[in-house]
């Protein structure tokens, strides 16, 4: 029996509607379904390991499954589905299967599914993120040494990275602006090339300045990728005259050194002399000028041009020859000076052997011939002037950057004052000693009179004053005694 078309077309659709409705149902996801499978999205760098856990919340003794982005099945319960050596089971239990992709390639990157075989099944999926990491940036443009004045442009380029990389210039530890990031994508590589250009101004001081290239990425710390140069600038001489010493003595050997400071360093240098020539005992070697023996004729201005091939520059130096014993008595007196000012502001300190006073000579200045009512040594002692000898600051007079030479006569006096003082406390102590022990022996010092033979004195005879002697015992409670 056949139905009508219209009831017949009905039908059709109904049940359609009733299969794609049930065909829903089985894969709509409730949140309180206490069996339905939850994971996480990971993010891992290209030779990582990562981690992927599969949870559900009550168990009906139903299997959990991974599957891979090709839908392969890598673990069903606790077996191994595929063999990869890589993967590894981490963790099973009714209700978590946990498991680990070793040395992760970009390859493994996609979504990942975690299954359970209810009915109906139920699924979900995490996403597995991995990290281009970018190699260390490499910097061009530091092949020729740039010119004093001159502009240098550098490039700094890293690949590999995903998702892109971005380079920051350092100029020293503050950063500079370059040029913005250009990204180039790789046929058949997901991963990205970078690049950045850099610009400088430079100038002698940038000479060995150093340039740093470095990544920002997120699977890399901070810093973890950089690269450095240093800049080379060329730049003309500045020359510049160094003596020997800052007080040549006549007599005495004796150089000159022309310092060029330069980039590259000057390899020709040309000594004179201002309004003449150089002296015949005068020998010129490269960037030195040596004297062998120096005589007051040598005074005068030395000239020294230096040239590196950039440029030249000109240094000069006024010679002035000092005689021998003058210099020894600047030496002296400086030491003189430094020595008494010490003794004057602390007398009761003992002399060092480098600090004792030098012995008089020639070179010594003599005693002033003043006003005899000058003002106190001290008040000549008070370092005002601060002379340079031989790299050395010493305090001198006020007066005529000379000592005053009655300060060691005054240091003296002090001292004969404190030994005459002590001596004279020492006296007063035994003149102190003396009275007193006299004072004591004048008072145990006395005459004792008694009146044993008082009876004697009236006797006629000898028999009669020994009788009275005799009978003058029994008066001895009447004997006194006097002390004076």
């Amino acid at each position: 029996m056949a139905f009508p078309s219209t009831p017949s077309a009905l039908w059709s659709v109904s049940l359609l509607t009733a299969l794609f409705a049930a065909a829903v149902h089985s894969n709509i996801i409730y949140d309180d379904d206490p069996l339905q499978p939850v994971t996480s999205d990971e993010t891992v760098s290209v030779g990582g390991t990562v981690t992927l856990t599969c949870n559900v919340p009550e168990s009906d003794n139903s299997s959990l499954q991974w599957s891979n982005t090709a839908q392969q099945t890598l673990y069903f319960g606790e077996k191994r589905a595929l063999r990869d050596n890589r993967i590894q089971l981490h963790h099973s239990t009714p209700t978590e299967l946990s498991i680990t992709i070793a040395d992760v390639q970009l390859s493994d990157e996609g979504e990942y599914t975690c299954s359970i075989f209810t009915m109906p099944v139920r699924t979900t999926r995490a996403t597995v993120t991995v990290l281009g990491v970018p190699g260390k940036p490499q910097i061009s443009g530091f092949e020729n040494a740039v010119p004093d004045g001159g502009k240098v442009t550098l490039t700094c380029t890293s690949t590999g990275s995903k998702p892109p990389a971005t380079l920051r210039w350092y100029r020293g530890d503050q950063e500079v602006e370059g040029s913005p990031n250009v990204v180039e994508s790789i046929p058949d590589d997901p991963t990205y090339n970078v690049s950045s250009k850099l610009t400088l101004d430079v100038s002698r001081s940038d000479d060995n300045a150093l340039i740093t290239c470095a990544v920002d990425h997120p699977s890399l710390a901070p810093g973890d990728k950089r690269s450095e140069r240093a800049l080379r600038v060329l730049y003309s001489p500045n020359a510049q005259i160094v003596p020997e010493s800052n007080l040549p003595r006549e007599g005495e050997k004796f150089h000159l050194k022309c310092s060029g400071n330069a980039n590259p360093e000057p390899t020709s240098f040309i000594w004179e002399k201002k309004d003449g020539e150089l002296p015949p005992m005068a020998k010129v070697d490269g960037a030195f000028l040596h004297f062998e023996r120096l005589n007051k004729s040598d005074n005068g201005v030395y000239l020294c041009l230096a040239d590196n091939g950039i440029g030249n520059s000109q240094g000069e130096y006024t010679l002035l020859v000092q005689d021998p014993a003058a210099a020894d008595a600047s030496t002296t007196i400086s030491e003189f000076s430094t020595t008494t000012l010490s003794n004057a502001l602390f007398p009761d300190l003992p002399l060092s052997p480098s600090s004792s006073p030098p012995p008089p000579s020639s070179a010594s200045i003599a005693p002033s011939t003043g006003n005899p009512s000058s003002p106190s040594p001290f008040s000549s002692l008070t370092p005002s002037v601060s002379v340079r000898l031989d790299g050395v600051y010493t305090f001198t007079d006020a007066a005529d950057n000379s000592a005053d030479p009655t300060a060691m006569s005054t240091s003296s006096g002090v001292d004969h004052a404190v030994i005459g003082g002590v001596v004279a406390v020492i006296v007063f102590i035994l003149l102190c000693l003396l009275i007193v022990l006299g004072r004591y022996l004048i008072r145990h010092k006395g005459t004792y009179l008694t009146h044993e033979a008082k009876g004697s004195d009236d006797a006629p005879d000898a028999d009669t004053a020994i009788i009275n002697a005799e009978g003058g015992h029994s008066g001895a409670e009447d004997k006194k005694e006097y002390f004076i």
